[in-house]
Order: structure tokens, then C-alpha cells, then sequence
């Protein structure tokens, strides 16, 4: 009987940690407080006020704008391939979620060292990369099913876009599972940060971390087609691109997968270079010690330290992208593939013989281990 109530307890927490927190509310309710935080610091460097009269400084407008768009008439092109274009925000809409599910945000198992994703197995970046990828693959797609030219030109966009600079995105992401010597997404944060019994990389590995963070951070918002890169829904060029024929209940999860798709990547870049939702661990002293980890790791306050220092870390992100958005002006598209192919893909690849040739070669001859 034992036995049963704890499986029972246990399929109830982990219903929980998917339907609630840090699970689809949780991730639904950053999505669109990420876009609020994007619109008002985008418009504040501006010099324009952002939104204003939704919510205390507009913070209830992107729930407005999601709610106002399910109350529209939703339309489907005669010529459209009518099931898959009808597909395309369902599938966008998942994959996004999923994709926030391997984010390791709080301790859900106190059992398990170390904070884990709700879906964490060994190689899971490699799950993450081919789901990541599917995405844009369904957004070229998305272009093609509504047969609108401006949306197969937006798609075309789209995939230029994706073999650009979907190769620096991985190859970023392969140096810091190259120096912690592992391929899930768990392991490489609690190795960067020294947790889960884990000893820390020491320091000279972190700097080898520098460059390819700014090449994820420019990889992903090119992956989120954010403007400089936002030629496959350029307004001014081609209406809106491969969503010109979205509206309605569509355009409107479309909207929530991309706000979805900036908690993933800013969560990726937390997780995967800035040590996770782990700050007063990294403090060398006594209290912050193996006492200070199990009280976060068995109590509630640990989950709301850790959701806490993820949200501070991904803001700061999320503040990087949006600076991004504000210094540069969109480039044409063939200035982005030469940029892309001359200049981000071969500084990757140097990088990743720099740090292999460093974990072979100049580290054992340092005697950094």
C-alpha cells in the first residue's frame, strides 16, 4: 500500500512540475513577461515609452494582444494546403514547450543530485539541437502550405537563414559539452557550476566559454529571426513573410510560440554558459556551503531561489537580444548568408580546434586538469 501511495504522490508532483511549474503555466507566464520586458527596453533605448495603458507600465499587454488575436476571425487561403497550414501553429506551439522542458530550472527530485530538466537523459543536446532545428524546418514549411508568394518567399528567407547559421549555433554549443566531457544539458550546468558533487572546471576552461557565448548569442537570434535578421517576415519588404496568411486563433499561438521559443533561448544561454539558476554557490564561503545546498535542495525556498536566479540570468539575456534589436538595422539577405558562411561558421570551427587543441595539448602541459 506503501508503495502505491508513493507512486501516486510521485505521478502527482510530476504532473505538477509539467502542467504548472516550472512546466507550460510557468513557461507560458515568462513567454509573456520575456515580451513585455523585450518591447518596453526596445522602445525605452528608443526613446519611445512602450507600452503604457494595459496593466501597471503595460505589462498586461502582451496577454491582451494573445487573448484580443483568439477573438478574430481565422481565416485559411482557398489554395492553402488546408491540414498542414492548420497544423503548422500546433506543431510550432509543441515543440516550443518541449523544448523548454529540458531547461533545468528547479531541484524536482531531491533524490537525483543536482538540478534537472522535467525531460533530462544523457545526449538529450542532441535532442535539443534536432528539436530546435525541426522548428525552423516547420516554420519553411509553414510558408510553402499557405501558397501565398510573399510566404514562400519569407520561407525561402527562413532556410537560408537556418543553413547560415544553424551549424555556428551548434558548434557554440558543442564547446562547453567538449569541456565538461558529457552531452546532457543537466551535467554540463552542474559541472559548470561546480554542483551535484561535481568539482568545478577550473578557471582557464571558463575563458575558452567567451567566445562561444557571443557566437550562441548571435546564432539564436538569428534561429528567433529577430531583427537584424528578420528578412522572412520583413513588413516593409514582403507584409509580413511565411505568417502573411496566419490569423485568428493561429497567428495568435504562433505569437506564443515565439515568445515560448526567447524563454528557450535565453534559458539555453543561462544553462549552457552562465552556470544555471546558481548565484550564492559560486560565493567561496563556510554558509554557502553543503548545508546551504541541501536546505535549497529539500525545502521550498530552494525553488524560489533558483526560479528567481534564472529569471535575473535570463533577463539579462533577454536584454542582450533586445539591445541587439536597437543597435543594428536589418541586413538584406545575402549579407546575412555572407556573414553567416564567411564569418561566423569559420570563427566557430577555429574556436573548436582552439579548445580541442587546449584539452589536449596546453592544459596537461600547465597541469590544469
Amino acid at each position: 500500500m506503501q508503495g502505491i501511495l508513493d507512486g501516486i504522490v510521485h505521478i502527482l508532483i510530476q504532473s505538477f512540475g509539467i502542467l504548472v511549474f516550472p512546466g507550460i503555466f510557468f513557461i507560458s507566464f515568462l513567454a509573456l513577461l520575456w515580451e513585455w520586458i523585450d518591447r518596453k527596453f526596445y522602445a525605452r533605448l528608443q526613446n519611445r515609452m512602450g507600452p503604457m495603458h494595459t496593466g501597471w507600465h503595460g505589462i498586461l499587454q502582451p496577454l491582451m494582444d494573445f487573448l484580443k488575436l483568439l477573438g478574430k476571425e481565422d481565416l485559411t487561403p482557398e489554395k492553402a494546403d488546408k491540414r498542414s497550414f492548420a497544423a503548422v501553429p500546433f506543431v510550432m506551439l509543441s515543440l516550443s514547450i518541449i523544448l523548454t522542458m529540458f531547461l533545468p530550472i528547479v531541484d524536482m527530485n531531491p533524490l537525483v543530485p543536482g538540478i534537472q530538466g522535467i525531460l533530462s537523459f544523457e545526449g538529450d543536446v542532441i535532442i535539443v539541437l534536432f528539436i530546435s532545428t525541426l522548428m525552423a524546418i516547420t516554420i519553411v514549411l509553414a510558408g510553402y502550405f499557405s501558397s501565398n508568394p510573399f510566404g514562400q518567399t519569407g520561407a525561402a528567407r527562413t532556410g537560408m537563414l537556418l543553413i547560415s547559421f544553424e551549424i555556428p549555433l551548434i558548434i557554440s554549443m558543442i564547446t562547453p559539452a567538449m569541456l565538461t566531457g558529457s552531452l546532457r544539458v543537466s551535467t554540463i550546468m552542474n559541472r559548470l557550476a561546480g554542483q551535484a558533487g561535481i568539482a568545478s572546471l577550473p578557471l582557464a576552461y571558463l575563458w575558452l566559454l567567451i567566445l562561444p557565448f557571443i557566437i550562441f548569442i548571435v546564432a539564436i537570434q538569428a534561429e528567433l529571426e529577430r531583427i537584424p535578421f528578420d528578412v522572412s517576415h520583413a513588413e516593409t519588404e514582403i507584409v509580413h513573410g511565411w505568417q502573411v496568411e496566419y490569423s485568428g486563433k493561429k497567428l495568435a499561438m504562433i505569437h506564443l510560440a515565439e515568445d515560448i521559443m526567447l524563454v528557450y533561448a535565453a534559458g539555453l544561454a543561462v544553462t549552457m554558459f552562465l552556470g544555471g539558476p546558481y548565484l550564492l554557490e559560486f560565493i567561496p564561503l563556510e554558509v554557502f556551503s553543503v548545508g546551504f545546498a541541501s536546505l535549497m535542495a529539500t525545502t521550498w525556498v530552494g525553488w524560489i531561489y533558483y526560479a528567481l536566479v534564472f529569471i535575473l540570468k535570463s533577463v539579462i539575456v533577454v536584454l542582450i537580444l533586445s539591445n541587439m534589436r536597437t543597435l543594428f538595422a536589418r541586413w538584406r539577405i545575402d549579407q546575412i548568408v555572407r556573414a553567416g558562411w564567411k564569418f561566423i561558421v569559420p570563427l566557430a570551427l577555429v574556436n573548436l580546434m582552439v579548445v580541442q587543441f587546449a584539452l589536449v595539448y596546453i592544459f596537461p602541459l600547465l597541469g590544469v586538469v
